[in-house]
């Protein structure tokens, strides 16, 4: 093991609630870097799932939980993961259901991370997307139900999004 992931590890043991940027602030090292060397039962890493096929999947969970970090500030949205296409290279979200709107640059999407880890308290999952140079771009949250219990069929299609994994592997 290298000593990165090694250290990953440790803080993850002595705190798994800690969030991979507060690991990342403590080792001075880029989010996605953390992602990719924590512990392997809370990441799944979605290395040769297409971009389109991991969106396709979020539209099956109907509402997320969207949440952006910029600097330290954190955006939330609970809305549809939204429809778009193609234009000038980038993904263009469009979607009259969804209020979330935006334009994606397609080739510069590095790690997607699928993460299951406690935060607060109580276990997250979540879907994070990071550029090729490991800043974050979003992530999407399972969405919970009043007694906090994950809603049954977002977590079952979370779970089913790891097969991706497998069968990107296979093919």
């Amino acid at each position: 093991m290298n000593p990165i992931k090694e250290q990953i590890t440790a803080l993850f043991a002595e705190n798994p609630g800690q969030t991979p940027a507060d690991v990342a602030g403590k080792l001075n090292i880029p989010e996605a870097q953390v992602i990719r060397d924590m512990p392997a039962e809370m990441v799944t890493l979605l290395s040769n799932v297409p971009v389109e096929e991991v969106f396709l999947k979020l539209r099956e969970l109907g509402d997320i939980l969207l949440v952006m970090d910029v600097c330290g500030h954190i955006f939330e949205m609970v809305t549809p993961f939204p429809k778009g296409g193609y234009k000038f290279g980038y993904y263009n979200m469009s979607d009259r259901n969804s209020p979330m709107k935006g334009h994606l640059k397609m080739d510069n999407f590095g790690t997607i991370a699928m993460v299951a880890k406690p935060f607060h308290g109580v276990d997250t999952r979540s879907i994070q997307f990071f550029t090729k140079d490991d800043k974050p771009v979003f992530k999407v949250y399972l969405r919970r139900n009043k007694d906090k219990t994950f809603l049954a069929e977002q977590l079952e299609k979370f779970e089913e999004m790891k097969m991706l994994v497998n069968e990107s592997q296979a093919a």
